[in-house]
């Protein structure tokens, strides 16, 4: 007997003798796991091929004739298949033709999804017009076309990375062009419809309303970053450094600590998307604790200009400086020169800023001379009265429609920065000469510009009463340079 149970003894054959199902980690151990799998999946198939069968009859109806009608081959046989013999592998290849032509169907209905009627696209850098339509399934005959259709209101050269177009084809088709359409700014939309063979373009604008908002900063460190934070547009600061450049030199004028205030119109779109920024309609600079207000007015002839409230124009006979970012890299009086190493006499202020910088014409006037003169390089003389003259000089060109007796208005660009002649960088080198003779530009005394008088003064000191109502409304409840204002993102005064 004890031999009987050596021989039969379980351990012999599945060595479980010592064995433990977790280790010494707690971790129960994979032989066991893996047993288990291989049980479960033999009673699972057992469940099935008992069960199989009756599941098919209850979804397809007799089995046996469905297999029969499936081998005809089988003969009178065929109606004495039991349960079993079609649970396995009958059943199981009528279920495996069952799902493949389910698979097939589904691939069917994918390869055959609804065709879309268009195609949104949006423009890379270095795409063609033409090479974005061929792309997008467009013949290359109808590309041409398009392109050829679109050149009579627009350039298709002009085109730009991110700008997006539309491309249309003919409902239930991927390669029949109908129209193209393309957002050529935020106003104007252009559309290509093709009409048999024929192509015609339509232009379509959208209304334009006028809105005004209003803005203020604490200048921290810079004027554009101060009035970035505050949400002033950086087109609005640069405006307002044009109009106040006649008498304030924002390079070394302003400090941190002063203050600005400013209304400005803005167009947009009756959707709310900014179109372009109109006119600054009041400023305040606050520098060195000296308040300078301006007040855009039209007068009664027509003629529009920034007012102070005290009735003067903004504008003085000349400009303080005549350019923009730049630094005073050598004064008025004597010098070492940089050039010829010995001291002379410096008649003029260079002006120190990179190459094509814009220069602007310090006032009104006749040009008296233009082009090449002696060490100056490029230069350019304005003779603005009888007494009173500027000159600019070592500029990289000058700018276009420069010539001898053209007239120029304050503030018209005239060249542009360089370092022709006798030059050791670029820069400006400005003169003001008041009777032919080269005075110090921050010591000549120059007359103011317009001032209102009588019945226009008084209508003037109303409109700014109104102005002040308007930027009161407006600005209310703002703090300095944290509140943000961007065109349609507040709402602004119609």
């Amino acid at each position: 007997m004890t031999s009987l149970n050596n021989t039969i003894a379980l351990h012999r054959f599945l060595r479980l003798r010592h064995r433990h199902i977790f280790t010494r980690h707690d971790r129960i151990r994979l032989r066991y796991v893996a047993g288990t799998a291989v049980c479960a999946a033999v009673g699972l198939f057992s469940i099935f091929s008992d069960t199989g069968a009756a599941v098919f009859s209850r979804l397809y109806g007799n089995p046996a004739a469905y297999y029969a009608a499936l081998n005809p081959a089988g003969g009178e046989g065929g109606e004495n298949y039991t349960v079993s013999s079609l649970a396995s592998p009958g059943l199981s290849t009528v279920i495996q033709d069952r799902v493949s032509d389910g698979m097939r169907r589904a691939s069917l209905a994918i390869q055959k999804a609804p065709k879309r009627d268009y195609r949104d696209i949006e423009i890379g850098r270095g795409d063609t017009l033409a090479g974005v339509l061929q792309e997008a399934g467009v013949t290359g005959a109808d590309s041409y076309q398009v392109v050829k259709a679109l050149s009579e209101h627009y350039d298709p050269r002009g085109v730009k990375p991110g700008q997006k177009i539309s491309v249309h084809f003919k409902p239930g088709t991927e390669d029949v062009f109908t129209k193209m359409t393309m957002q050529v700014d935020p106003i104007k939309e252009i559309t290509v419809l093709k009409d048999g063979d024929k192509f015609a373009t339509e232009m379509s604008e959208k209304k334009l309303v006028k809105n005004t908002y209003a803005g203020k900063a604490e200048i921290e460190t810079s004027l554009y970053g101060s009035a970035a934070r505050a949400g002033i547009p950086s087109a609005v600061i640069a405006d307002m450094i044009r109009i106040y450049s006649w008498n304030i030199d924002f390079q070394r004028d302003i400090q941190p600590g002063d203050k600005m205030e400013v209304m400005y119109e803005a167009e947009e779109t009756e959707d709310g998307e900014y179109a372009k920024f109109g006119n600054i309609l009041y400023a305040n600079l606050t520098v060195g604790g000296k308040d300078v207000q301006i007040y855009r007015y039209e007068m009664a002839d027509g003629r529009v200009d920034y007012f102070q409230p005290n009735g003067f124009s903004i504008r003085k006979t000349l400009m303080k400086t005549p350019i923009d970012g730049a630094r005073i890299s050598s004064g008025f009086g004597l010098r070492r020169h940089p050039v010829l190493g010995y001291n002379k006499m410096h008649k003029g202020v260079d002006f120190a800023a990179p190459t094509g910088t814009p220069i602007y014409a310090a006032g009104d006037g006749i040009l008296e001379y233009a082009g090449r003169f002696s060490s100056y390089g490029n230069y350019i003389r304005i003779r603005h009265n009888s007494q009173l003259k500027t000159a600019y000089a070592h500029m990289h060109r000058l700018g276009k429609g420069m010539k001898v007796g053209a007239r120029v208005s304050q503030g018209d660009v005239i060249g542009y920065v360089g370092t022709t002649g006798r030059s050791t960088g670029p820069h400006l080198h400005y003169e003001v000469m008041l009777n032919n003779k080269q005075v110090n530009p921050k010591s000549v005394n120059l007359p103011t510009g317009e001032q209102l008088t009588g019945k226009e003064f008084q209508k003037f000191k109303s409109y700014i009463n109104t102005i002040h109502q308007q930027y009161v409304s407006r600005s209310e409840g703002m703090k300095f340079a944290q509140n943000f204002f961007f065109p349609g993102s507040a709402k602004g005064l119609n």
